[in-house]
């Protein structure tokens, strides 16, 4: 978006620049007009510091706990700035960078002549090469103004290395490494320093040839040695080991959740190394305190969940390692939850793989079919409660999922439908091959065509072995459907689902014996799984008769999922957040609009509600949001939703906006609230700046945010916030 328009403009930022005392709770008031003759002054909600600044946090930091044991010395007059910069070094050792970012900010608030504040804004932009260099200037700039020490500019060249315009990206890569190795050799004391070589030596990499990664993992064990709590040091040796010898980074696994306990991503990397492992029920422990971890947060902190960037790969990884230890219902309830959650139209494109509502459909079905829950795959997908969307990827799931819940249920007619379905979408034939291959298999078994169907199977490249073991079962190939059970379980070992699949088709075979050997390996994995599953409500009697011959042995044999430190002094996963996320409860106010009538969020419980927070009547962004949002305010009322827009301005001014001569009318109420005491309550509102900023939020019917968006520009997508009251509706239903 443009960084300056026709807007109310003001000289903002200026408690940033001596001190946020210097006006106490009031805000910055504008003081004249941008214009040609003075174009430097940003637009309305855009930081005087520029362009880099208008993303990212604006509202104040504070000491969070758990962030992780660091000390992290630089010049600074304000020894509380100090602790923020240590707090932000912390933060990125885990790459929190949303939170480090904000963490430098504060530093910066308070001593904005802190060269290493900027730096470490720069350092948590990685992703971000257009801000990190915004941020480095300001670095440097302050850095020639002000003393800094010797080690500080070996820090600053070294990320300017990296950030070097005009030479390849390979070669920005080594000379950044080559100056963190002459801050190491310079300052051998520095165990930060020492840490980031080693996560630069292993990010450079390319195919994994790192050259020694046992030379890096020294690098790692020097800093350990000084500090054994070091969060970047276990993080980074698990991220060197993991899909090549992650046991050697198990000692790190085990602490690294313990050693920044307040940051989600410290609790999600040790499953990478359990799950490479095989070791699910560790896995699913990691992930699950990272999802809890980071609902903690963000219901407290008020972030939507599209503003974690990892937050998606993280939560369906938990989804995915709970099915494997048959936890089923909450692997459900996970998924569920990232198809629920709140979308983001620069975050939700049609062609986003990685977005929480993919991953969560993907996980959802994927569990469901394991598990051969056939009734709920046809409900919820029927209702739309699954929500498939009708790009070909996702259109092509829905059909094949639906096409394997039919076969189950030897329903040929909609068999038949879903495969008509499947093959009618675009490109089929080539991109989805296997799938209809699969479906024309089931459909030629079912009519009695056991050659022609497992000639369909052969084509199935992507079929899993124990459905196809199951199909042989039932065309009494007993001695295929026991090799593809056994197969099933080799190639996903440690599972549930294989494994109980084994013990069912092996019983069917009449390998009683085999059976009962498989069972007892599946029972110690399935400890946690739950019992009312398809499965294992089939095995039931079979399993109680066993048990009820005096020959079958007193306690379960086999292994425990894990036997080191992984399972000691672990916390109750109860305490550190919910399992899924929720919509937190929005703020209440009341306020009287233009015409002195009281106008209560509490009052309109049972609508939703749309706030427009806007910058006043002077504001040229600002008017298109409210013409574009007042041309849809009646469609909106029809679909149980209300507008409300919140203004800088104060009575008069609103009043004249509202009555405006012009006749361009806006037909939601104008609530003045010129000391901005609700735009501090929803974080409308630039804490470092002292300056509001345009805000977007949507309150459902039960009173809870569903959506939210803090800028520095107004939001003016409408059709989507239509599309998101909807949803809103149908999810706060009691």
């Amino acid at each position: 978006m443009p960084r300056r328009g026709r807007c109310y403009a003001a000289l903002w930022g200026l408690s940033l620049l001596i001190g946020p005392s210097a006006f106490g709770d009031e805000p910055t008031k504008p003081t004249a007009a941008a214009t040609e003759a003075n174009p430097a002054t940003p637009a309305a909600g855009h930081s005087i510091h520029g362009e880099a600044f208008d993303d990212g946090p604006r509202q104040k930091a504070y000491i969070m706990p758990g962030m992780g044991k660091v000390a992290f010395a630089v010049s600074t007059t304000r020894p509380e700035a100090q602790t923020y910069v240590s707090q932000g070094v912390a933060q990125l050792h885990s790459f929190f960078y949303f939170e480090a970012e904000r963490s430098f900010r504060q530093a910066a608030m308070l001593d904005p002549e802190c060269a290493m504040a900027y730096w470490g804004m720069a350092m948590a932009n990685v992703n971000n090469a257009k801000r990190a260099k915004g941020f480095l200037q300001e670095a440097k700039k302050r850095a020639t103004k002000t003393k800094i020490t010797p080690r500080e500019q070996l820090y600053l060249d070294a990320l300017s290395a990296l950030y070097q315009d005009g030479i390849d990206n390979k070669v920005q890569k080594q000379n950044h490494l080559l100056g963190l190795e002459t801050i190491v050799q310079e300052y051998p004391e520095d165990i930060d320093a020492r840490a980031w070589l080693a996560m630069v030596t292993w990010q450079n990499s390319t195919g994994g040839a790192i050259g020694s990664r046992q030379a890096v993992d020294s690098l790692l064990d020097m800093v350990l040695q000084v500090e054994p709590m070091h969060p970047g040091a276990h993080h980074y040796r698990i991220h060197l080991w993991d899909s090549v010898k992650p046991a050697r980074a198990l000692k790190s696994a085990a602490l690294y959740g313990k050693t920044a306990s307040g940051i989600a991503h410290a609790w999600h990397m040790p499953g990478h190394t359990y799950t490479g492992l095989k070791r699910y029920a560790d896995a699913a422990y990691q992930q699950e305190a990272s999802a809890r971890t980071d609902h903690a947060y963000m219901i407290r902190d008020h972030v939507m969940p599209f503003e974690i960037h990892n937050y998606a790969h993280n939560n369906q990884w938990l989804a995915t390692s709970l099915s494997h230890v048959g936890r089923v219902h909450d692997a459900i309830a996970v998924a569920r939850n990232l198809v629920e959650q709140p979308r983001d139209p620069n975050r939700n494109g049609p062609n986003d793989g990685g977005s929480a509502q993919r991953s969560g459909r993907l996980r959802w079905s994927e569990v469901l079919t394991r598990y051969e829950m056939w009734d709920e795959l046809i409900s919820v997908t029927q209702s739309g409660v699954l929500d498939w969307s009708n790009i070909p990827a996702e259109r092509k799931e829905k059909a094949y999922t639906l096409g394997l819940a039919y076969a189950a249920k030897h329903d040929q007619t909609k068999l038949a439908e879903q495969l008509t379905t499947l093959k009618g979408l675009p490109n089929a034939a080539k991109d989805f091959a296997p799938a209809i291959a699969e479906l024309e298999g089931h459909l030629l078994l079912a009519r009695g065509d056991v050659t022609g169907a497992f000639d369909q199977f052969a084509k199935a490249t992507a079929m899993r072995p124990e459905a196809l073991a199951r199909a042989h079962l039932q065309a009494r190939n007993f001695g295929f459907a026991e090799g593809l059970a056994k197969t099933a379980v080799t190639k996903q070992p440690e599972q549930v689902s294989p494994l109980l699949a084994q013990v069912e088709i092996l019983q069917a075979c009449g390998k009683t014996q085999a059976a009962q050997d498989a069972y007892r390996k599946l029972e110690p994995l399935s400890r946690q799984a739950d019992r009312d599953l398809p499965g294992f409500r089939r095995l039931a009697p079979i399993v109680a008769a066993w048990k009820a011959d005096k020959n079958w042995p007193s306690e379960d044999t086999g292994h425990e999922n894990g036997s080191d430190d992984a399972t000691q002094n672990r916390v109750d996963l109860n305490t550190l957040g919910p399992l899924a996320w929720s919509p937190f409860p929005a703020e209440a106010f009341s306020l009287p609009d233009t015409t002195g009538k009281d106008w209560s969020l509490a009052e309109h419980k049972g609508r939703n509600v749309v706030l427009l927070f806007f910058l006043g009547g002077k504001c040229a962004h600002c008017m298109q949001q409210l013409q574009t949002f007042g041309k849809e305010f009646e469609a909106l009322a029809k679909q149980n939703t209300d507008v409300i827009a919140l203004s800088t301005d104060d009575l008069g001014a609103s009043k004249s906006l509202k009555e405006n001569a012009d006749g361009v009318k806006f037909p939601m109420p104008i609530l003045p609230d010129p000391k901005l005491e609700v735009f501090k309550q929803y974080r409308a509102f630039d804490d470092f700046e002292n300056v509001p900023l345009h805000a977007t939020v949507l309150v459902d019917s039960q009173g809870q945010v569903r959506y939210q968006r803090i800028s520095a520009e107004p939001f003016l997508d409408v059709e989507f916030i239509k599309t998101e009251a909807a949803r809103a509706s149908r999810l706060s239903k009691p």
